[in-house]
């Protein structure tokens, strides 16, 4: 009893949520470009999805010579010509629709 008052310390602390867990939602959306030219917005939904992942879906349909950043929330896709460009355009629209 304490200046007759009864009862246990009450402690107050906060237990929150996990931030990591609430860090991909700011991070989740990415704008892709394919040589400078917007294409779509690529959203992340699963955890285990990574930015790059559309390189992996790029190699599988054959295109070797390109190369992939990713700046912020950017996904910029670079191709050797103009050709390319315009397959790997077409390529990552069809893996935008399917996500």
């Amino acid at each position: 009893m304490i200046n007759g008052i009864p009862g246990l310390p009450i402690f107050f602390g906060y237990i929150g949520e996990n931030e990591d867990a609430y860090a991909k939602l700011y991070e989740a959306q990415y704008e892709m470009f394919v040589n400078g030219d917007y294409v779509g917005d690529h959203t992340l939904y699963a955890e285990k999805e990574e930015a790059t992942d559309i390189a992996d879906f790029l190699e599988a349909q054959g295109f070797s010579h390109i190369e992939i950043d990713v700046e912020g929330d950017h996904i910029l896709i670079n191709c050797q010509t103009e050709k390319d460009a315009e397959r790997v355009e077409e390529a990552v629209k069809v893996f935008l629709h399917n996500r």
